[in-house]
């Protein structure tokens, strides 16, 4: 038996590949039943457009009405930013978190994203209003929002270690992610180094402590994912 998808042979008689789990290819060999072929499960197509029909009928209303009140009663503040902001992370929130099947990595980046969407609204519209050009999104949100998913990621990997093993590649891609804050700091976009080097910190104690209490685990987890 050989995998088509990793390009490996199985020397036992699985049909399983043991990397990607797809069905291997039978190569003339004798094969066993032992493992049953991989199938989708089924999706409920139908609850899902409802919602995204549902969600996007009652965004474009609700947010009519913010720009409408917006621009009528209060023309030099663009509230209304922070109202999408909040409408799309709602969106995001549950179709690529609640209803995806996605990796947690995945989802984790799609919160620290709309976050900072609505943060980024949020500073747009009150700096003005108090005479500030600070950036705190990027000086100190930005970097205290990543260092939180590490944190809470690793915690929940380190604790599923045994039972969901693939957590150890979705912290190691969000702490990879975390040294964003420290590199725009090096390009000088971020002013405040304490924050970025905390959150950096913390991202490179993460992966030491992976790779040098999990590594067996966390590499076979890496090669079944991208299929070295």
């Amino acid at each position: 038996m050989h995998c088509k998808y990793c390009g490996v042979s199985i020397d036992d008689d699985s049909k399983i590949c043991p990397l990607c789990h797809e069905l291997a290819v039978d190569d003339g060999k004798e094969t066993n039943t032992n493992f049953p072929p991989k199938t989708e499960k089924a999706r409920k197509p139908g609850s899902r457009v409802n919602f995204h029909n549902l969600y996007i009928s009652i965004a474009i209303l609700v947010a009519g009405v913010c720009v409408a009140i917006n621009l009528t009663l209060t023309p030099d503040v663009y509230w209304f930013t922070i109202v999408m902001a909040v409408l799309a992370y709602g969106y995001l929130t549950v179709a690529n978190t609640v209803m995806s099947n996605s990796s947690i990595w995945i989802k984790i980046f799609w919160q620290i994203l709309m976050i900072t969407l609505i943060l980024w609204a949020a500073q747009s519209v009150l700096n003005p209003l108090f005479d500030e050009s600070a950036n705190w999104l990027l000086d100190i949100a930005l970097p205290v929002i990543l260092g939180i998913s590490v944190v809470a990621l690793g915690i929940t990997a380190a604790s599923l270690i045994r039972k969901e093993p693939s957590l150890l590649v979705d912290n190691l891609l969000i702490s990879l992610i975390g040294f964003l804050p420290i590199i725009l700091y090096a390009a000088n976009v971020i002013e405040s180094v304490i924050p970025s080097a905390i959150c950096a910190g913390m991202c490179g104690l993460s992966i030491v402590c992976f790779i040098a209490f999990a590594r067996d685990e966390l590499w076979a987890e890496i090669v079944r994912r991208f299929h070295f």
